[in-house]
């Protein structure tokens, strides 16, 4: 006879499992964009594993800071940058006209 698993231990793997798998495409990712994406998604999936653990004090920081600020910030920062690849820094500071 198979024993029962309390269907929070399933949840808790299944969203511990999708935090884990979003990190590898976030550290895979070439576009920073999509990364940024990736990292806020497994920043949902650490806040839905904090509420089953029943942690409500970090998982409103987490919301906060992890999906909010940090996603918010990183994409304005993205967003200021340039679509431009460089082989080396001396060859973007050449072509930016920095010394």
């Amino acid at each position: 006879m198979i024993p029962s698993v309390p269907l929070c231990y399933i949840l808790l793997a299944l969203f511990m499992t999708y935090a884990l798998i979003l990190t590898y495409m976030t550290l895979k990712a070439k576009n920073l964009v999509k990364a940024t994406i990736y990292s806020a998604g497994q920043a949902v999936a650490y806040t839905l594993a904090l509420t089953l653990l029943a942690a409500p004090d970090l998982v409103l920081a987490y919301v906060a800071v992890g999906v909010g600020m940090y996603t918010a910030l990183f994409l304005f920062i993205i967003s200021r940058t340039e679509d431009t690849e460089y082989e080396s820094l001396s060859e973007a500071l050449e072509k930016s006209g920095g010394k």
